[in-house]
């Protein structure tokens, strides 16, 4: 797989202060069930790279950080620049199957998860020769790539290819759809910190999570677009009930529990 490079602006860095994928409170509370799930050879090498930080300092970096991390496409598209921004969302068929790849037609489409591969095969192969900033970039993205694959509303179907990207209403005011799935339905029903929203959530036995673990990128993402495509059935200027926002936080509240499980396996898997 060829080597994968990450391009970060030369300029002083600015936080973005947008909340994307989970929110900074989701992807903390990913980050801490996975961390309570590492193996102590894990745990050390993560935390010698980190320079003592936890995971959970960077699972909200490449949103912080989003237009300052740019990827070199290594083409020329015909629709925009060769170089552009990272991508967090991923591409998937009405059934559920995902679409491979970089190009539709002449489209050229943001695809997170052939991106991520490649961020976890170089750093599987060359994680002891790369420089202390690659290493910290790289786990930062693979903890919050993992955390956004979970995300119902980083599916971008065929048939619903904005991820959400239009009103609905929700307790009386119009919000995006993408941002009630996005942070606003988990900070509503859990007004509580990330310690808080992962002990609650982290509660699989052994068993339980050795199944959840099972898999790589492609088929937890996959899985995600097929548990998630209930939906799509929202379009623009549904009003939201309470029954229908109380079965969306159950789903919120199992794709972080995966999400947390899969990265704890993904990162062992790097550090055996």
């Amino acid at each position: 797989m060829k080597r994968f490079t990450l391009l970060l602006v030369a300029a002083t860095l600015l936080l973005t202060g947008t909340s994307f994928g989970w929110g900074r409170l989701g992807h903390a509370a990913i980050a801490k069930i996975a961390e309570n799930h590492l193996t102590p050879k894990a745990k050390k090498q993560i935390s010698e790279y980190l320079h003592g930080k936890s995971i959970i300092y960077y699972a909200s970096y490449p949103d912080d950080y989003r237009q300052h991390i740019l990827i070199d496409l290594g083409f020329e598209p015909s629709n925009g620049p060769r170089v552009t921004v990272w991508g967090h969302s991923f591409q998937a068929n009405t059934d559920g199957s995902l679409y491979h790849g970089e190009r539709r037609g002449t489209e050229y489409v943001k695809n997170c998860t052939g991106r991520i591969a490649a961020v976890i095969d170089d750093f599987s192969k060359n994680h002891r020769e790369m420089s202390d900033s690659a290493r910290i970039v790289s786990l930062a993205f693979m903890v919050h790539i993992v955390g956004d694959i979970h995300c119902p509303k980083h599916v971008r179907y065929t048939d619903e290819p904005t991820s959400g990207g239009y009103k609905i209403v929700f307790r009386g005011q119009e919000v995006s759809y993408h941002a009630y799935w996005d942070g606003l339905l988990l900070k509503l029903f859990h007004q509580w910190g990330y310690q808080e929203i992962a002990s609650l959530l982290d509660i699989c036995d052994k068993k339980q999570r050795a199944e959840l673990m099972e898999g790589d990128i492609y088929t937890w993402a996959e899985d995600t677009a097929r548990r998630s495509r209930y939906t799509v059935a929202n379009k623009p200027g549904t009003n939201i009930t309470r029954d229908m926002s109380n079965r969306d936080i159950v789903h919120a509240e199992e794709q972080i529990q995966r999400a947390g499980y899969r990265l704890a396996a993904l990162l062992n898997s790097l550090f055996k």
